[in-house]
C-alpha cells in the first residue's frame, strides 16, 4: 500500500481502515436484510473471483450472467457492474445498453429523454453533472459526445461544473455551456448515459470520431515559454497520487527512482498539498521536477488544461489529469493497477476515449518493473515528439 500522496502515512493508514469498516458494514448489513437474493451475491463473488485471476475470457461469459440477471431481478447496482466491465472487455455496446437501463431503473424514463432522434426545433439539454463535483474523469470522457450532441439541435446546453465552462465553451462554441448551479431546461435532455448510448457503441467509431478539447494558445505558450526557460530536456506532466483507498500506485521511492532514470523534465500535474511530496520525489535535484504554483486544477480547469497541452508528454496513474490530457490528445501513459474500478480496457493497450494515449497495466507486476517498461515507451514517445517545431 502507498503512501498517502502529500506524504502522511499516519492519515493514510486511518483512511484504509475506514474504508475496510465501510465495506465490513456494507457486507453485513446486505447478508442481514437480505436485500439481495443468494444467486445474485454469488455470482458477485464469481466475476470478483475471476478479475482477481485477471482471467478476462471467464469474466465475459460470467458477465454475460451477471447482465441477464440483473435485467431480470432489475437490479440497477447490478447492471451497473455488469456494464462496466463489459466496457472494460471491449463491449461498448452492450455496455452503453446496460447503464441506459440501470440509469432508467434507478430514475425511470421521461418521455422528453433524448436518444438519437431528429430534434427538429426542440431544445436539448446536456447535463454532465456528477453528484461528487471533485469527479471530473467521466465528464471530461464524455464532454466531445455532447459536442456531437449539440450539433445535432438548433439549441444545446451543456450543464458542468464552474471550472469546466470555460474549456468546453471554447471547444463547443455552438452550444451554450453553464455551469451546475445555473437552473436550465430543455425540451429534451441528455445524460452520460444517453450520450454513450447514441455515440458510444462502436468503439472504432468512438476513436475515429475523436475532436481533442481546445485550449487558450496565447497561454499553452506562455507556459511552453516559461518551462523551456528552465530546461533543453522534454517536457513530461506527473501525476503520481491519489487520496483513493482502492487504487494502487507506486510509493514515493520508485516513482524517484523513475524520474531520477528519464531524460526528462518533469513538470507536476498533481493536486493537493503536495510541497512534502515534492522533497521525497526531488530526492535532492529539484531541477527535475517542475512545480508551477499559479495553477490550480480544482479551481481553474482551463488553465490547467493549458498547462497539460504546453507539454511534450504525460505519465499519470487514473484520475482527472489522465483524462484530461488524454480528451486534449496529449501523447499520454496512463499507468492502471490490477483493480476494477475504471473504464481503461483489460486487453491491449490503447482506448477508444483516447486515441493518442498508451495504456500500461501493472498485470500482477512489481511497480519498479512496471515504471520500467513505462520509460521505454516514453522514451520512444518523446524521440517522434523531438522535432525542430516543438519548441516554436
Amino acid at each position: 500500500m502507498t503512501s498517502f500522496y502529500h506524504g502522511s502515512y499516519i492519515r493514510y493508514v486511518i483512511g484504509g481502515l475506514g474504508l475496510q469498516l465501510r465495506r465490513y458494514t456494507k457486507a453485513v448489513r446486505a447478508l442481514y436484510t437480505g436485500s439481495k437474493p443468494r444467486s445474485v451475491l454469488e455470482q458477485q463473488a464469481k466475476v470478483d473471483a475471476l478479475i482477481a485471476r485477471r482471467d478476462w475470457t471467464g469474466l465475459e461469459a460470467s458477465t454475460n450472467q451477471m447482465a441477464i440477471m440483473a435485467e431480470r431481478v432489475r437490479d440497477p447496482e447490478l447492471m451497473q457492474k455488469a456494464g462496466q466491465a463489459f466496457e472494460r472487455l471491449g463491449n461498448f455496446a452492450r455496455a452503453a445498453e446496460l447503464r441506459l437501463s440501470a440509469r432508467r431503473q434507478r430514475k425511470g424514463e421521461g418521455a422528453n429523454e433524448w436518444t438519437g432522434e431528429d430534434l427538429g426545433s426542440n431544445t436539448l439539454l446536456i447535463d454532465l453533472v456528477e453528484d461528487d463535483p471533485r469527479s471530473l474523469g467521466r465528464v471530461i470522457r464524455h464532454a466531445r459526445l455532447a459536442g456531437a450532441a449539440a450539433g445535432c439541435a438548433q439549441s444545446a446546453t451543456i450543464r458542468v461544473e464552474p471550472r469546466l465552462v470555460s474549456l468546453l465553451q471554447r471547444t463547443f462554441p455552438n452550444a451554450t455551456v453553464v455551469p451546475a448551479q445555473q437552473n436550465v431546461v430543455g425540451d429534451k435532455f441528455a445524460t452520460f448515459e444517453n450520450l454513450a448510448w447514441v455515440f458510444g457503441r462502436d468503439a472504432e467509431r468512438l476513436a475515429a470520431d475523436f475532436v481533442p478539447l481546445r485550449v487558450d494558445p496565447e497561454l499553452v505558450q506562455t507556459f511552453r515559454k516559461r518551462y523551456r526557460s528552465m530546461t533543453d530536456l522534454p517536457l513530461v506532466g506527473l501525476s503520481w497520487g491519489s487520496k483513493s483507498h482502492t487504487k494502487d500506485v507506486p510509493d514515493f521511492p520508485e516513482w524517484a527512482r523513475f524520474i531520477a532514470q528519464t531524460q526528462a523534465t518533469f513538470v507536476s500535474l498533481q493536486y493537493g498539498q503536495i510541497k512534502p511530496a515534492l522533497r521525497r520525489l526531488r530526492n535532492g535535484n529539484d531541477t527535475r521536477l517542475i512545480y508551477d504554483d499559479s495553477v490550480d486544477q480544482m479551481i481553474d480547469m482551463d488553465r490547467f488544461a493549458a498547462q497539460v497541452a504546453a507539454l511534450d508528454a504525460v505519465v499519470t496513474i487514473s484520475n482527472t489529469a489522465a483524462h484530461l490530457s488524454g480528451a486534449l490528445g496529449v501523447p499520454t501513459i496512463f499507468l492502471i493497477d490490477d483493480k476494477f474500478q475504471t473504464a481503461w480496457p483489460v486487453i491491449g493497450d490503447r482506448t477508444p476515449w483516447y486515441p493518442k494515449g498508451l495504456v500500461i497495466r501493472k498485470e500482477g507486476r512489481p511497480w519498479p518493473v512496471v515504471l520500467d517498461d513505462v520509460g521505454r515507451r516514453l522514451s520512444s514517445i518523446l524521440t517522434v515528439r523531438s522535432t525542430p517545431s516543438s519548441d516554436s
